[in-house]
C-alpha cells in the first residue's frame, strides 16, 4: 500500500521517545507532519532531524505537530533525542517491526528501515508527500513549501 496525497492516514498506534502512546487520531485533527527516517544515531537522519529541531518555531506558529517515525525501540529513541535536544515526539515502530511504515508504503524490506518519506498531514488527509533516497537528506524548503500552501488555504 502506498498512501498518496487525498489519501486518508491509515490507523494506527505507537509509543513516543518516553513510553506514552501515540495513534493515528491524535494526528487526525489539525495539522501534522509524519516523518519515516531509517536509523537514529546515524549522520543523514541526525542532519535531517536536527535541521527539524532548529526550524522547531516555524512548526509552531504553523501549529503543526511533528512525529520522527523509525523501527528503533522507544529507549534508543529517547537517548537520542536527549542527546540532540529533539524536542517534538519521535515514534518507535519497533514491534511488529515497521508495521506502521509499511501501512504507509514508506518500507524497505530489503534493509528492514523506514524509507525518507514524509507526509504532511490536515484533519487526517495527506495534502503532501515529501522524500528522498535513504542517504539524502529531505530538503527543509520542501515543508515550508508543503505548509504554507495547505495553511493558508484552510
Amino acid at each position: 500500500m502506498t498512501i498518496n496525497p487525498g489519501d486518508r492516514i491509515p490507523s494506527w498506534c505507537l509509543e513516543n521517545q518516553f513510553g506514552e502512546l501515540v495513534d493515528a487520531d491524535d494526528v487526525k485533527v489539525g495539522r501534522s507532519l509524519l516523518v519515516f527516517y531509517p536509523w537514529a544515531f546515524s549522520r543523514v537522519c541526525g542532519a535531517e532531524l536536527d535541521e527539524l529541531q532548529r526550524e522547531h518555531d516555524f512548526f509552531a506558529e504553523a501549529k503543526v505537530r511533528v512525529c520522527g517515525i523509525s523501527v528503533d525501540h522507544k529507549f534508543a529513541l529517547r537517548s537520542y533525542a536527549q542527546d540532540r535536544g529533539i524536542e517534538f515526539e519521535l515514534l518507535a515502530d519497533f514491534w511488529p517491526h515497521g508495521a506502521v511504515a509499511r501501512q504507509f508504503g514508506a518500507f524497505d524490506d530489503e534493509r528492514g528501515v523506514a524509507t525518507r518519506h514524509s507526509y504532511f498531514v490536515v484533519d487526517g488527509i495527506v495534502r503532501e508527500v515529501i522524500s528522498s533516497p535513504l542517504s539524502t537528506v529531505r530538503a527543509f524548503s520542501d515543508y515550508r513549501a508543503a505548509i504554507e500552501t495547505h495553511v493558508t488555504a484552510h
